[in-house]
């Protein structure tokens, strides 16, 4: 429940002005409602008195009131929709950008003992299920007892005795019997999260390494893993929807008893002329729309387990301890762009050391090359720059120690190309852009030089404008490399760290990009890995490992 509380507040931090007019919207649609069917069986009863004493009655008024209520209500409901449904969407943004706010810190090493299935149903399906926290559980609840508390003071404008009866069934069937079905729906609620979640791993691992299962002949063994959680999963939904079955019947039973007591109570009320005929009608009328008015409230605290443990998935996430923790408070500015590793250790989880007491110094506009066979700790030292794992010994840039530099000063001062870049599912020009969104087109064309991308994107029919599809696989490694490098280039930071920035170049496209290279990055400080021998050009000093 901490967790569910927790992603409300983010959720409603910014947006509680919608919900609180969403909340707002539906209780004025039961209301209407239940003033629509109140005077229609007055209506109704009055002109049958009418019709039977030959008495005069003015049915103008009322019949207007009615066509009034139900053009009200049908506005309102659309009006509710939209309303609740926006705030829905836009408190789903917030809690994206709040958990986003919290993982950027945390990649790579902080994330990297959750399996990639189970990182994205998080991020995407989690995410996506909080949409019931707001429309099917706070706004049901909010107007619910809202219904519990107004309607019986409103109706005992009409009939004192009425009051209490209706009160009393509203709470049995609004909030003793929903409380009970939750307490049932706690275990298999949270169950069904659970297989939920190892059934979305299992979906996802199962297609992304389709190829490996079945030269190993285990594509079976993974299918009938993912039929029995979907299996499990419908059963835990079977007892839920039984569960669900039981809170309706009940509230139809308690919504018939109640009715029956308040006949009993004011039939007597009516032989004394206390009450009339069309008043009585009223009063049934008005406490059977009520109990319409309490029906989402069983639905809604049943659900609270499920949504409890969908949140404790997502607070946990974001939760995880930093690799690195973000400074406190930001420092004097950085003097200079010399990069000093000084008694540098480090090792991955769990792993032996992979550099162990390792000095290196870059000057301020020095090229460094990084050589040496695979797992030497090449790639480490970009990553351990870039602050992305925690290390012991000391790393300064001008003089600043590494771990008490602020993100903001990061980005302006280092522009990186990694190994395995990212690319996003959007247009050439947008994945540039993310390196300075205000560039000019002579900029842009510059980096596309530079980088040895303007040839083969004018090639392309789309141009800039072609899409590279999800994770860049509608291109080639190395149009993504090349992509990824002219983004780094129009970040044009004074420092600028290359993994393998040639690799699956051809060797003259390969040393098209170094020359340009060479010419575009003097005076920069450069780290540079890498173990294509035309690389090394760029260096002025060649370090193996």
């Amino acid at each position: 429940m901490k967790g569910l509380v927790q992603i409300f507040r983010a959720m409603a931090a910014r947006q509680w002005r919608w919900l609180l007019a969403g909340i707002g919207a539906g209780f004025l649609v039961i209301a209407a409602n239940i003033a629509l069917m109140a005077v229609s069986g007055w209506f109704i009863a009055s002109m049958a008195v009418a019709g039977v004493t030959k008495l005069a009655f003015n049915y103008a008024v009322p019949a207007a009131a009615i066509r009034g209520l139900a053009v009200a209500r049908t506005i309102g409901r659309y009006v509710e929709r939209l309303v609740t449904h926006e705030a829905a969407f836009r408190m789903l943004a917030d809690l994206r950008c709040w958990l986003f706010d919290r993982l950027i810190p945390l990649a790579p090493a902080g994330l990297e003992g959750y399996a990639g299935g189970d990182l994205a149903g998080r991020l995407r399906a989690d995410v996506d299920n909080m949409e019931s926290l707001y429309l099917r559980i706070i706004a049901p609840i909010a107007t619910g007892f809202s219904v519990i508390v107004i309607a019986p003071l409103c109706l005992s404008l009409f009939n004192v005795a009425a009051g209490p009866v209706l009160l009393s069934a509203l709470l049995v069937a609004g909030v003793a019997l929903p409380l009970l079905t939750r307490r049932m729906a706690a275990e298999p609620g949270a169950r069904a999260v659970k297989v939920a979640g190892e059934l979305r791993i299992a979906v996802t691992e199962g297609l992304q390494g389709a190829e490996e299962l079945l030269l190993l002949g285990a594509a079976d063994e993974q299918a009938d893993r993912v039929a029995h959680l979907y299996a499990e999963l419908a059963g835990e939904q079977r007892r839920l929807g039984g569960i669900n079955g039981v809170a309706i019947g009940g509230i139809l039973a308690a919504s018939g008893i109640a009715l029956a007591v308040l006949l009993a109570v004011a039939a007597g009320e009516l032989g004394r002329g206390a009450v009339s005929g069309p008043v009585l009608a009223m009063i049934l009328f008005f406490a059977a729309a009520s109990f319409e008015g309490i029906a989402p409230l069983a639905a809604a605290l049943q659900a609270i387990p499920a949504a409890s443990a969908t949140a404790g998935r997502l607070t946990e996430l974001a939760a995880a301890p930093h690799p690195v923790p973000e400074p406190g408070v930001p420092l004097s500015p950085v003097s200079g762009f010399e990069i000093v590793f000084q008694g540098v250790c480090f090792s991955y989880a769990g792993g032996p050391e992979v550099l162990s007491d390792f000095s290196l110094t870059i000057p301020a506009g020095g090229r460094v090359a990084l050589t040496g066979p695979s797992g030497r700790g090449k790639s480490s030292v970009v990553e351990l720059l870039l602050r992305f794992r925690p290390y012991r010994g000391s790393i300064t840039i001008g003089g600043a120690e590494l771990r008490e530099l602020p993100s903001e000063v990061m980005a302006t001062l280092i522009s990186a190309v990694p190994q395995r870049p990212h690319l996003f599912n959007a247009s050439i020009r947008d994945n540039i852009l993310l390196g300075a969104p205000d560039a000019d087109s002579s900029r842009i064309r510059d980096a596309l030089d530079d980088s040895g991308l303007a040839g083969w994107i004018d090639t392309l029919p789309a141009g800039l404008d072609t899409m590279v599809g999800v994770a860049g696989s509608a291109v080639s490694g190395g149009e993504a490399r090349r992509i990824a490098l002219a983004r780094a280039l129009l970040h044009d930071a004074p420092i600028l760290l290359l993994d393998e920035p040639t690799e699956g170049l051809d060797p003259a496209t390969e040393s098209k990009v170094v020359a340009a290279l060479n010419r575009r990055l003097r005076g920069k400080t450069l780290l540079v890995v890498t173990h294509r021998p035309a690389c090394l050009a760029l260096a002025d000093t060649v370090i193996a490992l």
